[in-house]
């Protein structure tokens, strides 16, 4: 291969070499397999940990009846301590109760134990955190905060382990704390640029089985915490991440660490049977690529002792190097956002399928199933259409059939026709699933190698802010009405399609390795644009297949 110094060399070019999609790459792409699937139980675990039931007050003869409904009334008890006593015969309490007491909140009754308090319907011989700890009524924002704090905790690791990935290497950082996207940047990072839409794509299909394998666990185990354990064990498994799981030969040779990236090349090429040049010859390219990289992301160094100024920005650098120029600010900005929506939307749609109704079980197999094929669809779609036009399209074709969930809920009585909305609903988290599944693939592409973990990291800490945000949504304002949250949904969803409008296509383009080309992507851009309206682009000779080729 040839090493001239008039020829910049690219990652891509020694893909090639190794073999771009081979035994090795499969290898890497399966092991991430295992964390997305127990993350996908865990993920959507609140649906049947946090099961709502129909409950009243065990002390019924304190609860008022009410004869519309033929039910006791859930939160109101009347207030008995100006009675003399209380019988312990239900029917004596209740034949001398008076109609005319006034009423209390049951929380405010004194002298009644409070897991005294409600009755729960336990029929399905179901039991959740919800009859454990009296979850309803004033209570109910306590149930919002358990998948809140889940979440919460995500939103931490997020921020963490995408800075540390990017400090400390793919490898440590999945090791540690099995983060989701850093396993996800890896394998985009090792695949060459025609077979990262599928394996981009693929390594979220393990998600929607997780999902979709979940309510058949929950439905063997109807207790809480044997269900918790069931999910949880299996991660056991992860230890193969000690065995098998390379580091990103990108990120060493970003690091300056030829040596140890050339042995994992070598690997990778004996594994898919591809020969390489000598050793010295490898070592030649390899140093090549990485003088060229680090020279373009090289910053000036600065004499003398540092004010506390520059320390922070030593510390934050990298954040700061995603909003620093006006490209990436731009990318950072909706970036964020779109993925702040296409979080609250997927699983604000996952858990409000208890506020229209139906078999919770079916409602969420049906609602992780959908995920598969989902996944398998957008495929083909990106290959043919590219990531704008999908990205934007199944936001806004989400957002739509959002729309029709709300429509329909408005219009037909509570438990009538249940699944025309949940055929919307269903439909809405088909599109948004592939909307997810785009982002990943789509935020990695747009980022420059030695940010981009921390680009996908601080973009799915905004996802982790949309899904802390849903539970609130679904279980205080679905309270009011089921048509409330998805209204929010569709809303947020329709304007995260047109932003994204805003982003460029990056369908066959390499993946940019610094800041510098991301900014030269938008000077050619402004450039071919000023001479477009000029009418004089053939006076100009064309750019060199580097700069076409990048994003």
């Amino acid at each position: 291969m040839e090493t001239q110094s008039n020829k910049k060399i690219q990652f891509e070019d020694i893909l090639t070499m190794i073999g771009d999609q081979g035994k090795w790459q499969i290898m890497i792409f399966m092991i991430t397999w295992i964390e997305c699937i127990l993350i996908g139980c865990h993920h959507l675990s609140s649906s049947f940990l946090g099961a709502s039931m129909d409950h009243c007050k065990r002390k019924q003869f304190a609860i008022p009846f009410d004869n519309t409904t033929d039910k006791f009334e859930f939160c109101e008890m009347y207030d008995l301590s100006s009675l003399p006593s209380m019988p312990s015969d239900f029917d004596l309490a209740l034949s001398i109760r008076p109609d005319s007491l006034p009423r209390i909140h049951c929380e405010d009754a004194e002298n009644v134990p409070e897991n005294d308090f409600f009755e729960y319907d336990q029929t399905e011989g179901l039991s959740s955190i919800v009859n454990e700890w009296n979850l309803v009524c004033s209570r109910l924002p306590l149930l919002s905060t358990v998948q809140g704090s889940y979440m919460g905790g995500v939103f931490v690791g997020c921020i963490v382990f995408g800075w540390a990935s990017d400090k400390f290497g793919r490898r440590k950082s999945i090791i540690v704390a099995s983060v989701i996207q850093c396993g996800f940047v890896l394998v985009t990072e090792v695949c060459g640029p025609k077979y990262r839409t599928i394996f981009g794509i693929l390594t979220q299909f393990p998600f929607g089985i997780g999902a979709a394998l979940l309510p058949l666990i929950a439905y063997f185990l109807r207790d809480w915490f044997s269900l918790q354990l069931a999910i949880s064990i299996p991660s056991v498994l992860l230890i193969v991440y000690f065995i098998f799981m390379p580091e990103s030969p990108r990120w060493l040779l970003g690091e300056g660490r030829v040596d140890e990236a050339l042995k994992i090349l070598k690997d990778g090429a004996k594994m898919n049977n591809k020969e390489l040049p000598s050793d010295e010859e490898m070592y030649e390219i390899l140093t090549q690529f990485k003088n060229e990289s680090m020279a373009e992301n090289k910053t000036q160094e600065i004499e003398g002792p540092k004010t506390w100024k520059q320390k922070a920005y030593e510390i934050f650098k990298e954040i700061i190097i995603l909003f620093e120029t006006p490209e990436m600010r731009k990318r950072t900005i909706n970036i964020f956002y779109s993925w702040l929506v296409v979080a609250m939307v997927y699983y604000g749609l996952s858990f409000n399928s208890k506020n229209l109704g139906g078999n919770r079980y079916v409602s969420t197999f049906i609602s992780g199933f959908v995920e598969v094929p989902a996944v398998a669809f957008i495929i083909p779609a990106l290959e043919r259409f590219g990531r704008v036009k999908c990205y934007c399209g199944t936001f806004m074709a989400g957002g739509i059939c959002c729309g029709l969930v709300a429509l329909a809920t408005f219009i037909l009585e509570t438990g009538e026709k249940i699944w025309i909305p949940v055929t919307f609903a269903m439909s809405g988290k088909f599109l948004i699933s592939m909307t997810f599944a785009i982002a990943y693939l789509y935020t990695a592409e747009l980022f420059p190698t030695p940010v981009r973990n921390v680009a996908v990291g601080a973009a799915s800490t905004f996802a982790r802010i949309g899904s802390m945000i849903v539970p609130y949504i679904v279980d205080l304002l679905g309270a009011a009405h089921a048509a409330i949250p998805v209204i929010i949904f569709g809303i947020v969803s329709f304007t995260a399609g047109l932003f994204s409008l805003m982003l460029p296509e990056t369908l066959n383009k390499k993946m940019p390795e610094s800041v510098a080309e991301v900014e030269n992507y938008r000077k050619r851009k402004n450039h071919n644009c000023g001479e477009e309206m000029d009418s004089s682009l053939n006076q100009f000779p064309a750019s060199g297949n580097t700069e076409e080729n990048q994003v």
